[in-house]
């Protein structure tokens, strides 16, 4: 087996968080130290990092009749696991995957976003090598989203729809993130981030602000997400206070926009608008924290050459950090943008040992 199928074999004993609700970090950033280049790193981030995390608890298939009632239910996971384990065991695991998508997009959020992120970084892992390892540890990522399957407020677009349809017109994120209401001090809360979400449901504005703005469709679904995932890089340079919160921007469109050409058109569409929705979120409670003009020297040095950023971040050992410069990489790679390049460098260098790195 490769060096990523061993660490899957590892972290298919452990649970799915630790700590006070941190999501389990690990088989994702495993999959991104193979994307970015640096598989012979994955032992020693597995060595440091599974240790932290308890034993897996183990789980039964759901009832038929219960399988409604357990979304959402985080104590189920286990049993959801179990569920997609049977479900991948044999036959197409893309007929799966899919179809449990199309339910969970809605709940792109869940988790922080954590439970979309493990699950495309396990369809990665299978569009390469399809293994039994690789399809238990994709029945984790779906297991993960259903269990914390929560919807943010609002429907992305709703208002929007049936005054002016979006087409094929060009939809800019940019500005329609700036325009966001802000939560005052969040960023500075010890909150966990599903915790700061939950904010969210008393700012009526944040609801307007998601209804009214348009979906994109067809092939403009492509170039939004793109232009979300630069918009987010940008924050996450303007907010140092909030990096870990702005990684998280930055991977969830990334994460959509790879999952999108996979999904039937209209499923796309709405992957995007719950993508903004999520993105949205995470800056309309953390975009109130200091903000600056750009990097330090070092990082800006540092951003000059990819392969010093993929080093940098593979050997930090950093899961964040790690997951942005895969990220990031990739979206160069497709539309090539120095924004994408300060934001990896700068997750590099200043994300170790940063005391919110665990959220």
């Amino acid at each position: 087996m490769s060096d990523l199928d061993d660490a899957y074999e590892r972290f298919l004993l452990v649970d799915f968080e630790y700590g006070a609700g941190f999501s389990n970090h690990g088989p994702m950033a495993v999959e991104a130290l193979e994307s970015i280049g640096h598989p012979a790193l994955i032992p020693a981030f597995v060595d440091s990092y599974a240790p932290r995390i308890l034993a897996a608890r183990p789980g039964r298939i759901p009832a038929p009749d219960e399988i409604a009632a357990a979304l959402g239910r985080p104590e189920r996971a286990a049993d959801w696991a179990a569920y997609f384990d049977a479900g991948l065991a044999g036959g197409d695991w893309r007929d799966v995957a899919m179809s449990a998508i199309r339910t969970l997009l809605p709940g792109l959020a869940a988790a922080a976003g954590h439970g979309l992120l493990r699950t495309v970084h396990a369809l990665r892992a299978l569009e390469r090598d399809d293994h039994p390892i690789r399809r238990r540890e994709l029945a984790r990522g779906l297991a993960y989203w259903s269990a914390n399957f929560r919807r943010l407020p609002g429907e992305p677009g709703r208002k929007a729809r049936g005054s002016d349809p979006a087409g094929d017109a060009r939809i800019e994120p940019a500005p329609l993130l700036h325009a966001l209401a802000l939560v005052p001090d969040c960023g500075r809360s010890a909150e966990t981030f599903v915790e700061s979400m939950g904010r969210l449901d008393a700012l009526e504005a944040f609801r307007t602000a998601i209804e009214d703005c348009p979906v994109p469709v067809g092939e403009e679904v492509d170039g939004f997400l793109g232009r979300l995932v630069r918009a987010a890089a940008a924050l996450y340079v303007a907010h140092p206070d909030a990096r870990i919160a702005y990684v998280h921007a930055v991977t969830i469109p990334g994460a959509v926009r790879w999952l999108a050409p996979r999904l039937a058109p209209a499923d796309a569409s709405c992957a995007a608008g719950f993508a903004f929705q999520a993105v949205a979120a995470f800056h309309a409670l953390f975009g109130a924290t200091p903000s600056r003009a750009g990097v330090d020297d070092e990082v800006a040095r540092v951003a000059r050459s990819w392969d010093e950023i993929r080093y940098r971040a593979a050997c930090s050992l950093e899961e964040h950090a790690v997951k942005l410069a895969e990220v990031c990489w990739r979206e160069h790679r497709l539309d090539p943008d120095p924004i994408l390049a300060l934001a990896a460098a700068d997750a590099a260098l200043r994300l170790e040992g940063n005391p919110n790195a665990a959220r």
